[in-house]
């Protein structure tokens, strides 16, 4: 961690951990992102950096999968006291995602942005408390068992489905 408790690019100890919370081979999730399983071995062994995009679809599937852990917490701009102003230039406000904030603006808080610059200017998402708060939670869910992707779309599904 960095300073503040502040998550850093994801390193190979992280890329690994989430692979594994993820319930994910290293193939299965080469398949999944529709990578080589070779780019997959070589983040984990940190002979290449994850890649942002990577790494944002790391977190978001992790996200997704045990948004049931943190459905309770209210939105990034609720937790933050974003102002109403400057909510309009946040994507994640417009499109009313306050737990995925992080993944519509690419790591950049978008009304962080729109501030002033004496206020400090965007802030990267994975220092946001916000963030760190979710992260927190939806590991700890999926750390309660495997999880397999796809598993709560087939529940999904199969409630609506005639027996």
């Amino acid at each position: 961690m960095r300073e503040n408790d502040e998550i850093g690019p994801m390193d190979k100890a992280a890329f690994a951990a989430t692979r594994s919370l993820l319930g994910k081979s290293q193939r299965e999730l080469a398949e999944l992102l529709g990578l080589s399983l070779k780019a997959v071995e070589s983040y984990e062994q940190g002979w290449r950096s994850v890649p942002s995009n990577v790494e944002r679809m790391l977190y978001y599937l992790l996200f997704k999968l045990n948004k049931e852990a943190f459905e309770a917490e209210g939105p990034c701009w609720a937790a933050t006291s974003c102002p109403e102003e400057r909510r309009g230039h946040c994507v994640a406000y417009v499109a009313q995602e306050g737990h995925f904030c992080w993944f519509f603006t690419g790591g950049l808080c978008a009304s962080a942005k729109a501030s002033d610059k004496s206020e400090g200017g965007a802030r990267h998402c994975y220092g946001c408390a916000v963030f760190i708060r979710l992260k927190a939670l939806a590991e700890a869910s999926a750390e309660g068992g495997p999880l397999r992707v796809g598993a709560h779309l087939e529940a999904q599904t199969n409630q609506g489905a005639p027996r």
